[in-house]
């Protein structure tokens, strides 16, 4: 085809438009060259970058590795590693170090595990395991012990499940072993220094149960011959060492209550009891107690009661006079002559419709209480200063029963004071709710008032009194003839049971511990026949020197209808008489006295008798003096006898009732030193120590011959004019 310029020129204009897509193409190309480089690049710095956190999370596992392993370490752990349905266990060396043995990683076998086990931990140890094993538990802990080189090693397991198939089944156990023989120990001092603490805590309840009943014993026979003695021709010397005697023995029993109220606030065992009761009359009682004695020391006595004070207050009224006597007797104890003591009382409104509460004060200008004991003023046995004792008197345990008192009634007290500006001690209590207490014995004039104004609901009433010691027996029999009663006597259980039984027998009082039988047997046995012989309830008032706590209540149990512990408050036990009277439907009618022989307990020797002091003591009654030294040579005859047959027999329950009835009768009846002798019997006996009470019984029985020879010419002398 021929070449014409046309043709050239189209030619030419297709080859540049080719040339052009070739340009646009190559551009394209280079485009991608381009941005695949750029790509190339960013992953090669990505898989750098991946690089560099794989090293810096490789070296943080590292040092997080370290870290666990110094822990573990640290801790003293033994990890282990169970796959399952593998029998070995992976442990770590410290399993071996544990053990005593090579202190390296392995394998060990379940079985041989088991084996370590202690035989007593065994069952405990596996049945932790199967709850694992069997999926019941994804964690547990379990203690016991295993056999190591040196022994017995406590070792303390946690498990838990660490892989799990489809189904939920473990596939892998993990955990560790720590050693807790330390732990242990330290347990087992603590629960043997909590046994320890139980065992002081019963010693002390018991010490001072038996404390109690050897100071109410006596204490009775002094407080009940003052009683005697003060209605009795005497001048006025004579009196006024009556009252002294008096006012000691209260001094005594306050001290004794104190202590038991203590103990029992420290074993928290101390009832408190719920009962409405007048409260402004109760404050005005109280009051008027002291008022007589600031008058005539003198001093200024002022008693205010506030208008908005309500008449009426739930409380336990016993428990409250106790704080204000307390307070109220310190206040006369440390203000001087010419001082002034006032006690105030008001009701303190709650805010917002709150809770009313009483506040007493008790403001005196009397010696007052440096700054520094005032942080230690309610502690027990603390005082200002030493020479507070010796000056003042006191056993220092007072405020700090008042203290305790308060916040058991769930009120507070407090003290502003001022060494030599006086005291003013500040009770503030809830009017909640608490039955109220028996008073405390009154002064002897009191009391005899008390008795006289009995008046006769107790006239030709007969009363079984069931009493070994003679001295007891004989102040119950001359009170309950001046309340005109008529009396018949027992020595013990079996007797007491035995004179009820003869009929007419209205009331009796019946003491706890006797020889033999005891009151609490005496009156199961009284309630079963009472049942089997259809006779009405004869009411039964416990009279004891048991006042523990739990005392009152076991006689309850036993049937009795009343109480009342020992020293013998006349106006407690015409409460306990009424009361039990009046429970029971039948009053009997009244009885002819049937005279038995007069007491006789527990004789013995201390020396020579003190006939003269004894004579003192009966006021010169001389028959009553006769019927005493006749029965205590029937006693101690008994006694002795007694005495034998227990060391024969090394019987420790006889041989202490009669040795602790000997030393109470001869303590009572001067023999000092034969009430030694019996002191030492019964605790050789309470200790049984055979060969000491064998040694000892030789030197009461010696003792008690020259008891029994003063006796005999007692009796055998003409009757003193």
């Amino acid at each position: 085809m021929p070449t014409t310029p046309q043709r050239l020129a189209h030619d030419f204009q297709r080859a540049l438009q080719d040339l052009q897509k070739e340009r646009e193409r190559t551009r394209q190309l280079m485009a991608e060259l381009d941005r695949q480089n750029h790509e190339l690049d960013r992953l090669r710095s990505s898989v750098h970058r991946e690089s560099n956190s794989r090293l810096l999370a490789e070296e943080a596992l590292d040092e997080t590795s370290d870290r666990l392993q110094l822990a573990v370490e640290a801790a003293g752990l033994a990890l282990w590693d169970w796959q399952l349905p593998s029998q070995q266990v992976f442990l770590t060396a410290r399993w071996g170090e544990l053990l005593g043995d090579i202190a390296v990683d392995g394998y060990w076998d379940t079985s041989a595990l088991i084996d370590r086990v202690h035989p007593d931990d065994r069952a405990r140890a596996q049945a932790t395991a199967g709850e694992l094993l069997q999926g019941r538990q994804q964690r547990t802990v379990v203690q016991y012990r295993v056999r190591t080189a040196g022994g017995w090693l406590w070792i303390e397991s946690h498990g838990m499940v660490a892989e799990h198939d489809a189904k939920g089944r473990p596939l892998r156990l993990m955990g560790s072993h720590a050693d807790i023989s330390e732990r242990k120990r330290v347990e087992a001092e603590g629960a043997q220094a909590r046994a320890q603490a139980e065992q002081a805590s019963q010693a002390k309840s018991e010490f001072l149960a038996n404390i109690s009943h050897e100071v109410r014993t006596p204490l009775n026979a002094l407080m009940g011959l003052t009683r005697l003695l003060m209605d009795s021709p005497l001048n006025t010397e004579q009196k006024s060492w009556l009252d002294l005697m008096d006012s000691s023995a209260h001094a005594l029993l306050d001290l004794l209550n104190d202590v038991l109220d203590l103990s029992r606030i420290e074993a928290g065992k101390l009832s408190m009891e719920n009962v409405q009761f007048p409260l402004r009359d109760t404050l005005a009682e109280v009051s008027a107690l002291y008022a007589e004695q600031a008058r005539t020391k003198p001093l200024s006595w002022e008693l205010q009661l506030s208008a908005r004070l309500p008449d009426h207050m739930q409380g336990d009224p016993g428990r409250l006079r106790q704080v204000l006597n307390n307070l109220l007797s310190n206040a006369l104890k440390f203000t001087p002559r010419g001082g002034r003591i006032r006690l105030t009382a008001d009701l303190l409104t709650g805010s917002a419709g709150g809770a009313h509460q009483l506040r007493l004060q008790v403001q005196d200008s009397g010696v007052g209480i440096a700054k520094k004991h005032q942080s230690t003023i309610f502690d027990a046995f603390t005082q200002a200063d030493a020479s507070t004792a010796r000056k003042f008197g006191g056993s220092g345990l007072g405020l700090a029963i008042c203290s305790r008192l308060v916040q058991l009634m769930g009120g507070r007290i407090d003290l502003v004071s001022e060494l030599g500006q006086g005291s003013t001690f500040t009770v503030t209590l809830p009017l909640g709710e608490t039955t109220a207490t028996d008073r405390g014995p009154l002064s002897a004039p009191m009391e005899l008032n008390e008795v006289a104004q009995a008046g006769h609901r107790f006239a030709g009433l007969c009363v079984l009194v069931a009493e070994d010691h003679p001295v007891n027996e004989l102040l119950m029999k001359q009170l309950l003839q001046r309340l005109g009663c008529s009396v018949r006597l027992a020595r013990d259980g079996e007797q007491a049971v035995a004179q009820w039984e003869l009929g007419g027998v209205d009331l009796v009082l019946m003491d706890v511990q006797m020889p033999g039988s005891n009151g609490l047997e005496a009156t199961r046995r009284i309630r079963e026949r009472d049942i089997q012989l259809g006779r009405p309830h004869t009411p039964i008032v416990a009279v004891t020197a048991n006042a523990m706590n739990g005392d009152r209540e076991a006689c309850l149990l036993a049937g009795m209808d009343g109480y009342t512990s020992k020293p013998v408050s006349p106006q407690a036990l015409i409460r306990a008489m009424d009361e039990a009277l009046m429970r029971s439907a039948h009053r009997g009618v009244p009885c002819a006295a049937t005279p038995e022989p007069p007491p006789a307990h527990q004789p013995g020797a201390a020396g020579p008798l003190d006939i003269d002091k004894l004579r003192r003591r009966l006021d010169g009654d001389e028959t009553t003096l006769r019927q005493l030294a006749q029965a205590m040579r029937t006693d101690l005859r008994q006694r002795l006898l007694a005495l034998q047959q227990a060391h024969l027999a090394q019987d420790i329950g006889m041989a202490v009732a009669h040795a602790h009835g000997l030393k109470g009768s001869l303590g009572s009846m001067t023999a000092e030193r034969g009430a030694r002798l019996a002191k030492g019997l019964e605790l050789a006996a309470r200790s049984r120590d055979w060969p000491l009470f064998g040694r000892a019984l030789p030197l009461m029985q010696a003792e008690a011959k020259q008891i029994d020879g003063a006796l005999a010419a007692l009796l055998s002398a003409p009757p003193a004019a």
